[in-house]
């Protein structure tokens, strides 16, 4: 059984870091995880138990900590659509690192199948890159360094995020921006296009097409992570009714599939333009001409 986990979620990152403390080798918040035998896929905290386990297995006495990040962190846990985001911190990141993390997501995923475990995304970086940003072995960017330093709920280990520097908002709007151009490939524009194809792939492909857009805009606007509750909040645009039933859609899933196709069909496009131009214009201003030309093509191939 899936079980929400935004309200606990919540509460526990209310404490900020001073709650930050791992006890006997994992601090799961309260939630459950002596889990014996086969552990449930389905159960976030299943999952992030099995991270702890699997992590300290791969990476031995190298792991400094493990962090659970994104909603499950701070809040808005949607068991239909969300990811579970943790973060590995050895204490030295290299080349086989990678390897190594590959290999604790595929044995969480043994131990736990199911659709959260097949949800999961892992970030490392080692202290120095959770201070300071990742070297080139590691994967985790500003806004998820962000998150991290804002709101990381410390599962396993000793606290890493000590004197670190956050982010800068150029840094996130940068960012930003250049993940849009690696991800707004032909086949995912065409896939704006086409409703009933979004439909079919569920809530979860919907909302994650509908409010990528909105959290990147709100960053942008904000300087801020783009949280789904404050980015659907922020957002005034023309695109209101998409991005507020999208929402919904998240906690509640897909019960209009037609009334979806509708939505979809008048405002998604739009909205993604918004999202093109408005940071075409903010690499204009930063002098970024590069991504800047490389959105306003994925614009011109999305009209």
């Amino acid at each position: 059984m899936i079980r929400s986990f935004g309200d606990r979620a919540t509460n526990l990152s209310s404490g900020g870091r001073s709650g930050r403390q791992a006890v006997g080798g994992r601090s799961m918040g309260g939630g459950r995880c002596a889990i014996v035998g086969g552990m449930d896929g389905n159960d976030a905290d299943a999952v992030l138990g099995a991270v702890v386990d699997v992590a300290r297995e791969v990476f031995t006495e190298r792991l400094v900590a493990v962090y659970a990040l994104g909603s499950l962190a701070h809040g808005g846990f949607a068991p239909l659509v969300s990811d579970v985001d943790v973060a590995l911190v050895p204490a030295v990141v290299d080349a086989r690192t990678r390897e190594r993390v590959a290999a604790v997501g595929a044995a969480v995923r043994e131990r736990a199948p199911g659709t959260l475990a097949d949800r999961l995304s892992v970030f490392w970086a080692d202290p120095e890159g959770v201070r300071h940003g990742p070297g080139p072995h590691g994967r985790l960017p500003a806004v998820d360094r962000l998150d991290l330093i804002d709101s990381g709920r410390l599962l396993h280990g000793r606290d890493a995020t000590g004197g670190a520097v956050r982010p800068d908002g150029p840094t996130l709007v940068r960012e930003g921006a250049e993940f849009a151009v690696s991800r707004f490939d032909d086949d995912y524009l065409d896939t704006l296009r086409d409703p009933a194809r979004l439909v079919a792939g569920g809530a979860r492909t919907v909302t994650k097409a509908v409010l990528f857009p909105v959290r990147f805009l709100h960053t942008l606007h904000t300087h801020r992570i783009g949280l789904n509750a404050d980015a659907v909040e922020h957002y005034a645009g023309p695109h209101r009714a998409l991005v507020a039933a999208a929402a919904q859609w998240r906690e509640h899933g897909l019960s209009d599939p037609v009334r979806a196709r509708v939505l979809l069909a008048a405002h998604l496009t739009g909205l993604h333009t918004e999202f093109l131009d408005a940071y075409a214009e903010a690499m204009d201003r930063a002098g970024e001409t590069g991504p800047a030309t490389d959105l306003r093509y994925r614009r011109a191939r999305l009209s």
